[in-house]
């Protein structure tokens, strides 16, 4: 079970839920992802006939981010250290840094509406759609995963990502929130590493390294 959790949280993060903002060259500061300044994002996922809860805390318009991914019982974060994605178990004190499983890292910003990344990401608007009481604008995109570049599906709100689906060799995968809360305070400690963890690092993904 906690190989199926670990390849469900590495899923999740890699669809591109959310990302962190970045700085681009001459810039004075980071490139906003979101028009809100702060919010938990709540998502379902089926995996495997199980069903995936991730709650995902965003502040100072996206420049802040964690995931807290509940699965039968088990509850795990994952937040960005230094470019890498780390998946904390808070209450054994344990970490693992994980690899991005043929998945780019760079996420897409939906606000940024220049040529470059429209061409860039092969960014296709396909109308609207109300997604958890949100109107969403539904996008088609280009991703890199598993060595080749897919379609995906995207609903966007202020340049949040409300749900997505996607078709790999895998079969279908997606994920939809069913609430979006904007504005809120979130503690500063959520999007930290504890001092004194311990740190592990996965040197592969698990669907390389054996299966299920």
């Amino acid at each position: 079970m906690k190989k199926i959790l670990i390849i469900a949280v590495m899923c999740l993060i890699g669809m591109g839920a959310m990302a962190q903002g970045k700085k681009g060259k001459g810039a004075e500061a980071p490139v906003p992802m979101y028009e809100v300044k702060s919010g938990i994002v709540t998502m379902e996922m089926d995996m495997m006939g199980r069903k995936i809860v991730q709650e995902i805390y965003f502040d100072d318009y996206g420049a802040k981010q964690a995931t807290i991914m509940k699965f039968q019982g088990k509850k795990m974060r994952a937040i960005d250290v230094k470019g890498e994605n780390v998946m904390i178990d808070d209450e054994n004190k344990t970490a693992i840094k994980m690899p991005a499983m043929g998945m780019t890292n760079e996420k897409i910003n939906f606000l940024d509406k220049s040529e470059k990344n429209i061409k860039k990401n092969k960014i296709k608007e396909l109308g609207t759609e109300i997604i958890a009481g949100k109107e969403c604008t539904k996008y088609s995109v280009a991703v890199f995963m598993m060595g080749q570049v897919v379609k995906q599906f995207v609903w966007v709100y202020k340049g949040i990502t409300l749900k997505t689906a996607i078709s790999t060799d895998f079969g279908e995968m997606g994920m939809a929130a069913t609430s979006l809360v904007e504005d809120v305070e979130i503690p500063a400690e959520t999007f930290v590493l504890p001092e004194g963890i311990k740190v592990q690092q996965m040197s592969q993904p698990p669907m390389m390294g054996g299966g299920f």
